[in-house]
């Protein structure tokens, strides 16, 4: 079996928590692949069992049920469907009534700690003959039984009920009629869904939506990747868009106030505050001027400023500058007062921002830093964003005190949010959104819309787009490319255009970029890797999905969180620490998580396949964790389209990969039927040949040239056979003279159990062959007189060579005569005795091998010399410690 770990580090301190962190990926090893038929296809019953009991724990903490009988009601539907765990396939009323299969199934889940007496054992038995109805078939309904049985039965059968792969119609009302009974009032469910999925702007949108209607009475029942489940009496009546988009926009507000510092930027033409700065933290933004202008004093170049200072006082004049210099303006000479130039010039690209002229804003600076009028009068020759600046900066005796007062001044004189919603926010909650009533459909005014714009706006794909606008490049994601282009022919732009996108478009990619914890700097592309809760997921499963998030990226709270490969590649461990450059960048607060997330994943300077091969390794061994089971998408865009229907798809798979990777479309094991599994390539077996390659490269190859083994071994995979000429090559590369026995230990386990997954006929073929023959030469000892390389694949070069030589009027018999005689000669010489029958059985092999594999065609085998050399070489090697065993297990020679 697969080797798996637990992801979460759960405080066992809850029945919830002591589920999540023991019970759960107990369920997922004992029945992740464990097929289901019928009306439960295509989930395996770890699923089912695992949806059961998330909804139990939800609902039975809604109707407030005691933590001690909630225990005992879990354990139940921890094991319900007991008919599927019998090998002989008896009635579940037959198996409950069976206490010593009944206790041992209890007790190979641990739930089995919940259930201490035979009364609470008792309980158990009824719950699990009530979810199917098996407790009326006999007496055993009219005996006593506790009062609340029925409501407790009604959860495990509303659970039972709820993963049923049935039309929805017919589903819904047979879960709310249990619910009604377990809750004891009218219960309906409402689902509410997106339409489009813009990662972080969306989560936080139905974070909002939640919010809003769980104060209207409504409560969450579970989440899917589109949306969530609610669970109440009746839907709030009225439109509640308005509100869910102000609450949509406080959230935004929120996330651009903690992150101001990415807001405020140092640009050639000076510092820059964004207008969301100043709108939702201007004392926030004040704070990042400040730390950029104690960078500049730190970063004062005297030659670079007096360059300037030479620049603009030759374009305002000899006679300016000397009516200057006798008023006190003198030109910066210090740090400090290079950086009292470099905050007003900030300052006046503040005022710049709130529509004042070069003038105006001098005016204002002047008033309030205490120039005179002469002196002002004096700057006006100068250039008005960086000479006045040069010149003013000495004669302000406030020093870089003076600036927070002109920010504050300049944030008062821009324009004021307003405090209605914005219109394209709204919208875009109409249209994203999906509500459990009647909507008037919107087709017609779109394609009004549509036949009225301007062509340039219009789109082929969907509606028509907002107004356009160029994204900048520092509220983007690193490397990432956006383009709009209109229906005009590029023929006649005379440049590349220009990044585009409307509003919400620019703001999901800021939201993006100001959330996360990207590196520093990189000029690499990330690969974006994306999981979702399984649809049904409780609201305790995505606090612990959060929990694990938040608790990853503390360890590195200023950049991206990566993996000790080491670990990685030889326990098959996630250990996670901090680095600069290279690792997933998580996101910076829990908000921007809801059913989905996206995580950017970079590998430095790295080729494309082999950060696929390193993401996707990553997306499968936490998707794959027996405590997490959350599908995913690896894909090099952003924009990532996903339909959750397969566990794991992969995006951009190259050419070079495909006979590694398959299709891009992986399903768990447990989720196809048994005679599907051997037609499919399923994400256990994709992570197990990962692992298999990844413990080959740390085999043979040095830790800072693994990538680059690792790659060479991915993409051999076209001729899985060619594996062993690689694996040779590196060990060549790497040790003057390995020791192959050595290396043949090392890896003999991972290349077995790859070679095996792939499993190709004319690959075991010319292996059977190989292997023969090698057992033939270790048993006769068919090898030169040294250890070396060339001397152990003696007779099998000889081989290679005969073939190479072989003239046209030579047959085949007289070729492999040749051989057997000149080989025995050979031995004969060095070893002092002769073995002609096994050198005959040795060479009849290979020419088996030639005939039946190669059809008689030397070129052919002549093209795989290298790799069945290397194959030839290490299969001997196992032959010889197969001998070596046999031998010290049955000493007697006579044997």
């Amino acid at each position: 079996m697969l080797k798996r770990h637990n992801l979460f580090r759960t405080q066992t301190e809850t029945l919830d928590d002591q589920y999540f962190d023991q019970i759960r990926p107990r369920l997922y090893e004992l029945q992740g692949n464990h097929s289901q038929s019928g009306s439960r296809a295509g989930r395996s019953l770890g699923e089912h069992l695992d949806s059961a009991c998330q909804f139990v724990l939800t609902v039975s903490q809604l109707a407030q049920v005691p933590d001690a009988q909630r225990a005992l009601i879990l354990a139940a539907t921890a094991v319900h469907d007991l008919n599927k765990l019998d090998p002989q396939g008896r009635k579940v009323k037959v198996l409950a009534r069976d206490r010593p299969f009944l206790r041992q199934q209890l007790q190979a889940l641990g739930v089995d700690i919940w259930v201490n007496s035979e009364v609470e054992l008792e309980l158990v038995r009824r719950l699990i003959e009530r979810h199917s109805g098996h407790h009326s078939t006999d007496g055993m309904q009219f005996l006593p039984e506790d009062p609340q049985l029925k409501r407790w039965a009604a959860l495990l059968v509303g659970g039972d009920l709820y993963d049923l792969n049935i039309p929805a119609s017919q589903r819904i009302p047979k879960v709310e009629t249990e619910l009604t009974v377990a809750l004891g009032r009218r219960t309906r469910l409402f689902s509410v869904g997106l339409t489009a999925d813009r990662g972080y702007l969306t989560a936080l949108l139905l974070t909002a939506t939640r919010h809003v209607l769980e104060t209207h009475g409504l409560v969450t029942l579970a989440l899917n990747p589109q949306g969530f489940i609610l669970l109440g009496e009746d839907f709030p009546p009225g439109d509640l868009m308005p509100a869910i988009a102000q609450q949509w926009q406080q959230t935004i507000d929120q996330v651009f106030s903690g992150n101001t510092t990415q807001l405020v930027r140092a640009t050639k033409d000076g510092i820059k505050v964004d207008p969301q700065a100043v709108q939702q933290n201007p004392e926030g933004a004040i704070e990042a001027v400040d730390a950029l202008l104690v960078k500049k004093f730190r970063g004062y170049k005297a030659p670079k400023v007096s360059q300037d200072i030479d620049k603009y006082s030759r374009d305002a004049g000899e006679a300016a500058v000397k009516l200057a210099l006798s008023l006190g303006l003198k030109p910066v000479a210090t740090d400090a007062e290079f950086a009292v130039s470099e905050g007003l010039k900030a300052a006046y690209l503040s005022y710049r921002e709130a529509k004042l002229s070069p003038g105006e804003v001098w005016n204002r600076i002047a008033e309030l830093t205490g120039l005179n009028p002469q002196q002002r009068s004096a700057l006006e020759p100068f250039n008005a964003q960086y000479g006045r600046c040069l010149f003013a900066a000495p004669a302000i005796t406030q020093g870089q005190k003076a600036i927070a007062p002109l920010l504050r001044d300049s944030f008062s004189q821009r324009p004021s949010a307003a405090v209605t919603v914005p219109p394209d926010l709204l919208a875009a909650a109409y249209q994203w959104l999906n509500l459990p009533h009647h909507r008037p459909s919107q087709g017609l005014t779109e394609l009004t819309a549509y036949i009225e714009a301007n062509p340039r706006q219009r789109c082929s794909l969907g509606t028509t787009s907002h107004p356009v606008e160029d994204l900048i490049s520092a509220k983007m994601p690193p490397e990432t490319k956006v383009q709009s282009f209109s229906n005009r022919l590029p023929g006649g732009l005379a440049a590349d255009p220009k990044r585009q996108g409307d509003r919400l478009a620019a703001l999901a990619y800021q939201l993006l970029t100001v959330g996360t914890n990207f590196p520093k700097a990189t000029k690499q592309d990330p690969f974006y890797l994306q999981f979702a809760l399984p649809s049904g997921s409780s609201p305790g499963l995505q606090r612990q999905w959060k929990r694990f998030l938040e608790e990853t990226a503390q360890t590195h709270e200023e950049g991206p969180v990566t993996l000790d490969e080491l670990q990685l590649y030889r326990d098959y461990t996630l250990s996670f620490k901090a680095n600069k450059v290279v690792g997933m960048a998580l996101p910076k607060k829990t908000d921007f998580v809801h059913a989905t997330v996206i995580i950017p994943v970079f590998w430095g300077d790295v080729s494309y396949s082999l950060a696929l091969l390193k993401s996707l390794r990553l997306g499968l061994e936490m998707a794959l964790a027996w405590d997490v089971g959350f599908p995913f998408v690896l894909s090099s865009n952003p924009d990532i389209t996903a339909n959750w229907v397969t566990f794991g798809r992969v995006e951009g798979i190259p050419s070079s990969l495909q006979p590694l990777l398959g299709s891009g479309q992986y399903p768990r094991t447990g989720s196809l039927q048994q005679g599907d599994r051997p037609h499919d390539l399923t994400a256990e077996q994709l992570l197990e040949r990962l692992r298999c390659l990844g413990k080959l490269a740390i085999a043979v190859a040095s830790l800072p040239k693994k990538d680059d083994c690792l790659y060479d071994l991915a993409r051999s995979l076209g001729r899985p056979l060619s594996l062993y000429h690689v694996l040779l090559r590196w060990l060549l590369r790497e040790h003057d003279d390995p020791n192959l026995e050595a290396a043949w230990n090392r890896i003999k386990e991972p290349l077995t159990t790859l070679l095996e997954g792939l499993a190709l006929a004319d690959q075991d073929q010319v292996s059977t062959y190989l292997k023969r023959a090698t057992q033939v030469a270790a048993g006769a000892k068919l090898w030169g007189n040294l250890s070396s390389r060339t001397a152990q694949v003696e007779p099998f070069a000889n081989f290679i060579k005969a073939l190479r030589s072989k003239k046209d009027h030579m047959d085949w018999d007289t070729v492999f005569a040749a051989l057997v005689q000149q080989y025995d000669t050979r031995l004969h010489r060095i070893r002092g005795y002769r073995v002609s029958a096994k050198i005959k059985e040795f060479y009849d092999i290979l020419r088996e091998l030639l005939e039946k594999v190669y059809h008689s065609r030397p070129n052919l085998l002549l093209n795989d010399s290298k790799t069945l050399e290397a194959a030839y070489l290490f299969f001997l090697q196992e032959a010889r410690q197969t001998l070596k065993a046999d031998n010290e297990s049955d000493p007697d020679p006579s044997s």
